[in-house]
């Protein structure tokens, strides 16, 4: 197996796990935002809205990242046939 070939399927399997990694942080993310984001409160100027605004740039930022490493990773096992 040549160096180039090694080199790529190294890449594919970091691109993966970063990808469950990243995966995972979203759907905390979700739920934090759901709670901060109470549909149950009276009160509307009790939530944390700017608590939940942070963490909603944060998932956009994962969604963009997420969305580039899967494009990455079929490319690679196009390459590779899987």
């Amino acid at each position: 197996m040549n160096i180039e070939r090694i080199q790529l399927k190294g890449q594919l399997a970091e691109a993966k796990s970063k990808y469950k990694h990243l995966d995972t942080e979203a759907a905390g993310l979700i739920l934090l935002i759901r709670s901060l984001l109470n549909p149950f409160e009276d009160d509307t100027t009790k939530l944390d809205i700017e608590k939940a605004l942070v963490q909603f740039q944060r998932l956009q930022t994962i969604v963009l990242e997420l969305r580039i490493l899967k494009d990455k990773i079929q490319k690679l096992e196009e390459y590779f046939g899987e």
